[in-house]
């Protein structure tokens, strides 16, 4: 269902040129219809949407984009988009790739994409993976009580075994032990890392193009935790302090928006980025009604492309659907 207040449109990965379809992926086409089916004249420039959030002049018709990760299909694909089109977005970056460090997970969902038959066979194989192991008993017992229905419930383009993989790869095992997981996986296909972060990540001349362009650059964490509101307030400070250095050594600006990495935050991180002079900052939902200045509602691109294809002719041009990450 659409949101009725002012909001964000939240982008991940983009297929096109270089950049293959996976998973959740979108094209410049697809993109375009967006644009067409939301209202060009509702979407607000990033500028335009910060200066109107800070001073409480949105209204309930605004919208905004934005593009979490800094993925480089990002700036391939749908930046030449938003330039056909006038527009400017924010966009929120995990530094550490900057350095080519952090962001495991984008190595992990590269390995899933390229070196299998689809989705599926890689959850197949990863819970093969799992149950081989040592972490096989607590996974088994955790999944006894798994219900799919309340697991990232405002999320509706997940199916079941998504969900399924994000619950045991979140909540189950925790971060130290699926890297491992992963990392023997790749390891058994006889993958290396460098193969798949080639043309992953924006590099800094990208970030500095899109800030002289007019658009917004903006805290994500340094390193991409999936689960920032699991570590404990010093964890949390230094990675948004490491993140906030970065972005301000590269473009001379101090950051002042800020999006939460897979949802995940909790009362320290709002302080924490209030402590930064954060002023406004993006949940990955609308699930809060009653959301502060740095929890604002975004939509899930799948979830605008699902109503647009419901809405379209037998005729109209097909849209990808998918899932996000």
């Amino acid at each position: 269902m659409s949101l009725m207040r002012a909001h964000g449109i939240m982008f991940h990965h983009f297929h096109g040129g270089s950049h293959r379809r996976s998973q959740g992926a979108v094209g410049a086409d697809d993109l375009e219809q967006l644009i067409a089916f939301v209202g060009r004249e509702r979407i607000l420039p990033a500028e335009e949407f910060f200066s109107r959030a800070v001073r409480g002049g949105l209204r309930a018709e605004h919208v905004c984009l934005t593009f979490d990760d800094n993925l480089r299909c990002q700036f391939d694909v749908a930046r030449p988009v938003l330039e056909k089109y006038g527009l400017t977005a924010f966009w929120f970056i995990a530094t550490a790739t900057l350095n080519g460090q952090g962001a495991e997970f984008e190595i992990h969902r590269s390995f899933r994409e390229r070196c299998f038959h689809g989705i599926d066979d890689f959850h197949e194989a990863f819970f093969r993976a799992v149950c081989s192991g040592e972490h096989c008993p607590k996974v088994e017992q955790a999944l006894r009580s798994f219900d799919p229905r309340t697991f990232l419930a405002t999320f509706p383009f997940y199916t079941d075994a998504d969900r399924r993989f994000r619950f045991v790869r979140d909540e189950v095992l925790g971060p130290s032990a699926y890297d491992e997981t992963m990392r023997s996986m790749m390891g058994e296909s006889g993958v290396r890392p460098g193969d798949l972060t080639r043309d992953l990540w924006m590099d800094e001349d990208c970030l500095v193009a899109l800030h002289r362009g007019g658009h917004i650059l903006g805290l994500h964490t340094h390193t991409h935790p999936t689960r920032v509101a699991y570590l404990s307030a010093a964890e949390q400070e230094r990675e948004y302090r490491d993140n906030y250095m970065a972005l301000m050594q590269l473009t001379g600006r101090t950051p002042q928006t800020a999006s939460h990495p897979c949802n995940s935050y909790n009362a320290a991180t709002l302080a924490i980025l209030r402590k930064l002079g954060i002023r406004l900052g993006f949940r990955a939902d609308g699930a809060l009604a009653d959301a502060g200045p740095l929890e604002h509602p975004r939509e899930d691109v799948a979830c605008i492309l699902r109503r647009m294809a419901e809405c379209e002719s037998p005729s109209s041009p097909a849209i990808s659907l998918g899932t996000s990450r």
